[in-house]
This record gives structure tokens, sequence and C-alpha cells, in this order.
């Protein structure tokens, strides 16, 4: 999973040189976690780099919260107000332990981008915003750090078609979760997977490219 390493040391370092640049101090720390509660999205290659890492515990808990996840995605895929209604519902990532990333040196791309200079507490929906900054994107998350975790998203979304032929892209609880319970490596055999779960397509739903 070279590629996928290659892919964090990258991000790693652009974002360490950002706030450096620009003077900028992201207030994110352990104990930090509210943005654990949110709608991860990976590419298979990002959960296959992920496995080898996962204790027996964590893989359990992957196991119990996978199938849960894939039936409210099969529900919900295509309403508009999904993420932020998940986002209040407060069920935390199978892999968040005692307030800590338990997988934190190996965490998606997606995670990686998440920073803010602000108050972590506004990190909670439930929380009123302060007025953005120009250097924030959406509410008060660093535009620029998230700019550069979906560059490398996408580059190695290119890395995965080049090495399979097609991308797929979903949660990352339920991708892992498929996983682990074999998920087929032929393209027609994973659209029939998804399709049979009902997650596959919508707005929110897995992806085949």
């Amino acid at each position: 999973m070279e590629a996928v390493e290659r892919a964090f040391r990258a991000l790693d370092e652009g974002i360490a040189d950002y706030p450096a640049r620009k003077g900028i101090r992201p207030s994110c720390g352990p104990g930090c976690f509210a943005c654990c509660y949110g709608w991860v999205t990976a590419s298979r290659l990002e959960a296959q780099a992920l496995l080898p890492h996962l204790t027996e515990a964590q893989k359990a808990r992957v196991l119990e919260e996978g199938p849960r996840r894939l039936a409210l995605l099969a529900r919900e895929k295509d309403d508009p107000g999904f993420p932020r209604r998940f986002f209040l519902s407060r069920s935390p990532c199978p892999l968040l332990e005692a307030g800590l990333c338990g997988v934190y040196a190996h965490r998606p791309l997606a995670c990686r981008g998440v920073l803010t200079d602000e108050d972590p507490a506004y990190c909670d929906p439930e929380n009123p915003h302060p007025a953005p900054k120009p250097h924030h994107g959406p509410g008060h998350f660093l535009r620029v750090p998230h700019r550069m975790a979906r560059r490398r998203m996408e580059e190695l979304w290119e890395e995965e078609r080049a090495q399979t032929g097609f991308l797929v892209l979903g949660e990352l609880s339920g991708l892992l979760y498929l996983l682990l319970t074999g998920l087929p490596e032929d393209r027609e055999g994973v659209e029939a997977r998804l399709e049979a779960l009902g997650v596959l397509g919508g707005r929110f739903g897995f992806q085949v490219v």
C-alpha cells in the first residue's frame, strides 16, 4: 500500500507547512473528537491499507457497526439532510477509543484534512459557529488543508483505477465491514453486492466508478 502511505506523508507535510507559513495555530488535539461523529468517505484502497492495523477489538466493533450503517444508508442515501442528521445522532466512529482515534497514524485522508484554529467546541454542529474568517471553508474549518486532502484523495482514486480498473468509494465503517466479510474483487461482483444491500448509488451511497 505504498501509494496510500505516500499520500498520507505528502498531505501531512503540506498541512504541517501551511499553518507555519500563515501564522495559524490549529486548535485540534487529544480529547477533541467531535469530527469523529461525522460521515467519513474513503476509497477501497485506503480501507484496505487500514485493515492490517486494526486490533481484534476494533474489528469486532466494525463488524457490529457496519451492518447498522449500511442499513441506514440504504434507507437514507438520497436524503439531502442525511449527513447532518447522522452527525447529530451521536454515532461515533467504531475506531474512536476513549476520546482518541484508535488508528490515528493510519486514519483516512478525509480525516487528516479536517482542522480548525477556532474553539474545538464549534465542531459540534449544535454549537453556533463564529463569523467565518478569510482562511476558513465551510463553518470554521481551515479551507486549505481541506483542499489539500481532496487533491490527495483524487490522486489516490486514480491510483486505485490504475491498479484495479475501477474505483470504489463509500462510508468508512461500512466499507471496512464489507472488506472484512468478503468484498468481491471484480467490478460486477462489487456492484452486485452493493446493489443487493441497497447502498449503491444515490446522493450519499457507495460509488463504483
